[in-house]
């Protein structure tokens, strides 16, 4: 008859692991039953000998049941082979808090990782009075991750401990098993161990081979190369600044970078600074030094370069981004105009080009919106980076997003093998530029916000979060305050982007331009056309609804179909006349107003045009009498008067000058009227 072995251990966890071990080498020989504190105990628990997983599982025993076996066995612990590997990779002089739920067991589990060879680490034992410990950023426990604190970056779960050598030793003496017996059990926990040793040495030889490659690679780079893991040590220090520091690389690998380099500048740069790259004169050198971070191992690595090389870097990655059409080409000597209204945009903008904040540029269609962005992105620091532009109402909102943030392979059908950059990473170091910002749907608010905020990016379909370095200008022809009052805007997000908000004015109210502009335009088409001075006076005197954009069409229009080497009234009167028609009915498509709004418009524009027709201006209480169809008030006529006012419909002056419809009126007018059958059905 079989003897029996009871294991007691203190969660289901550590049995059922525990009990597997104790199969593989012992169930040929044994009966083996076993329980666990934290399920339903026995009253009474007998065999032949009874094995505890650790003292203080013994300890609590004594009180809670009648334990009758004729030996016991305090078990000793050590970690599974698989996880060697895992702590192997943890880099040198690393603070590491041990965690269990017990003190003497979390010493005995830092004795056993000393045994099987980590020893290249710092071992901290976790106290649970304890609640902050100082430049901890790993912590390694045996299935007890739960008690590691909230702020410790990197967890490793080595999960439950196995019973040692000298604990299975143990219980082949308690049993008393044969030679042959015993020799086969010993054959297979040795098996395990030889398993450990083999993954020891190919570990060794491993991290031996790949050092002797890493510092024969690194020490043929012309540039100096510095590594500094997360606790500032110094992992790596090639030839180059051997020579450049005059100090040998074996007596600084393993130090504090700052017990190293005397440089306080510099050593803040490479340790804390949030800048990629910054000047250093380093024993008499010109130095740019470059940094990147390696977030697996949360490791800085510094790039030195002299300062000519850093000269042909730039200019080489200015060349590659012109090619790719990431640049801005316009300055502010592109910006033509001497209005002072114009000349006081111009000095407020380069006071914004040169801070950090995003830039919101309003203006109607045509101001130039584009050409005010890229001038402040040439003035500012970032003139050397990227600039991006897109047009937000160009794209659905899918695209949008896919473009500005990016995407994993296989995130959607169609996805580019290996995924895609976006825009925002592109941009990075650069600036980007949000054209109409306003036509944003809210969800793509909300991550654009994100950005702002945080300064960082998911792709669409990831996980990983992207830091980026990316200054936004943003415009839009909207007026992104109403927008926000109906609901439509984000209120963070229009707060987050008006920190400097900049106006650029209609050519309307800078009317001196525009002679300026039109001699610019000429002297750019190469052709030796003359304006006539009636015919620039009716360019003048037109209120250019598209702004510059639409000068620039009609002025490219009047040099192609022009006989003559001169531009005359006539010709500037029939394309005008067109082009207000084209405005007007442009605007009477897209007008957002309800029935009852027509009839009244049309009722109270055909009221003014006969009382003009008479000769006479309309005062309000001539049209309130007069008007047919409504009975309005006078201060209700005053408002819708107001209203039509304000869309350039008529014209209102004060005492018997009266109310006169405008030209843009009277085609407003005609256009109602072709509509009569939906206006007055």
């Amino acid at each position: 008859m079989k003897k029996k072995l009871v294991l007691i251990t203190g969660s289901k966890q550590t049995r059922l692991i525990l009990h597997n071990q104790l199969k593989e080498l012992l169930d040929d020989y044994i009966f083996i039953e076993c329980f666990a504190i934290d399920e339903e105990l026995p009253g009474e628990i007998d065999g032949d000998v009874v094995l505890y997983s650790s003292e203080s599982i013994k300890n609590e025993m004594k009180d809670r049941l009648d334990v009758q076996c004729a030996h016991e066995i305090v078990g000793n612990r050590t970690i599974h082979h698989k996880h060697i590997n895992e702590l192997l990779k943890i880099p040198a002089h690393t603070k590491v808090l041990i965690v269990n739920d017990d003190d003497k067991e979390t010493l005995k589990l830092i004795e056993s990782l000393y045994q099987v060879g980590i020893n290249h680490v710092q071992f901290i034992p976790f106290k649970k009075q304890k609640t902050y410990y100082e430049d901890v950023e790993v912590a390694v426990s045996p299935g007890e991750i739960h008690l590691c604190p909230p702020y410790v970056k990197h967890v490793i779960d080595i999960g439950v401990r196995l019973f040692d050598m000298a604990t299975i030793f143990e219980l082949i003496k308690s049993f008393g098993f044969n030679q042959s017996n015993h020799s086969i059990i010993w054959d297979r926990y040795l098996r395990n161990i030889i398993e450990l040793q083999k993954k020891l040495i190919e570990a060794e030889g491993q991290m031996k081979e790949l050092h002797l490659h890493v510092k024969s690679v690194v020490n043929v780079v012309e540039d100096g190369i510095l590594a500094v893991d997360f606790n500032k040590r110094i992992t790596l220090f090639n030839k180059r600044l051997e020579s450049l520091f005059q100090l040998s690389s074996s007596d600084v690998v393993g130090r504090e970078i700052q017990h190293v380099i005397s440089n306080e500048d510099l050593v803040e740069f490479i340790t804390s600074s949030d800048e990629k790259s910054q000047y250093f004169n380093v024993n008499g050198y010109e130095i740019v030094i470059y940094k990147s971070m390696i977030q697996e191992s949360n490791t800085t690595v510094a790039t030195f370069k002299s300062v000519n090389q850093a000269v042909e870097i730039e200019g080489k990655a200015q060349s590659e981004l012109r090619k790719n059409g990431f640049s801005a080409k316009y300055n502010y000597q592109d910006i033509i105009g001497e209005h002072p209204a114009l000349l006081k945009t111009i000095e407020i903008s380069r006071k914004m080009a040169v801070t950090e904040y995003p830039i919101l540029i309003q203006g109607e269609t045509g101001t130039g919106k584009e050409l005010f962005a890229q001038a402040i992105h040439n003035h500012s620091t970032r003139k050397n980076g990227p600039f991006l532009a897109v047009n937000c109402s160009a794209m659905t909102d899918t695209l949008l997003e896919s473009e500005l943030f990016g995407y994993e392979e296989a995130s959607f059908t169609g996805a580019q093998k290996g995924g895609k950059k976006g825009l925002f990473e592109s941009a990075d170091k650069g600036t980007i530029f949000l054209d109409e910002i306003g036509d944003i749907s809210p969800r793509l608010q909300t991550q654009l916000l994100r950005v702002l905020q945080e300064k960082e990016i998911r792709r669409v379909g990831g996980t990983r979060v992207i830091p980026i370095n990316v200054r936004i200008i943003a415009a839009t022809h909207n007026n992104l305050l109403h927008k926000m009052k109906e609901g439509l805007f984000r209120e963070d997000l229009y707060y987050r982007l008006h920190v400097l908000s900049l106006t650029i004015p209609p050519l309307r109210y800078r009317r001196t331009d525009i002679p300026l502009l039109i001699h610019h335009f000429i002297s750019k088409s190469k052709t030796w056309t003359h304006i006539h001075p009636e015919a620039m006076k009716l360019l003048i005197e037109y209120e250019w609804l598209g702004n510059i954009r639409e000068l620039k069409g009609v002025i490219e229009y009047l040099l192609t179909v022009c006989d003559e080497n001169e531009v005359k009234a006539k010709d500037v009167e029939y394309r005008l006349s067109s082009q207000k028609e084209e405005h007007t009915l442009h605007e009477i498509e897209n007008e957002s107003v309800d029935l009852i709004e027509l009839q009244e418009n049309h009722a109270l524009l055909e009221t003014i045009k006969q009382c003009n027709d008479t000769g006479k201006a309309a005062s309000r209480k001539w049209i309130t009498q007069h008007l047919k169809g409504f009975t309005l008030t006078e201060q209700q006529v005053r408002n819708r008067l107001d209203v039509l006012e304000e869309k350039e419909y008529i014209i209102k002056r004060r005492g018997r000058a009266g109310t006169k419809i405008t030209e843009k009126g009277l085609h407003y007018l005609y256009h109602l009227k072709t509509k009569q059958h939906l206006i007055n059905p």
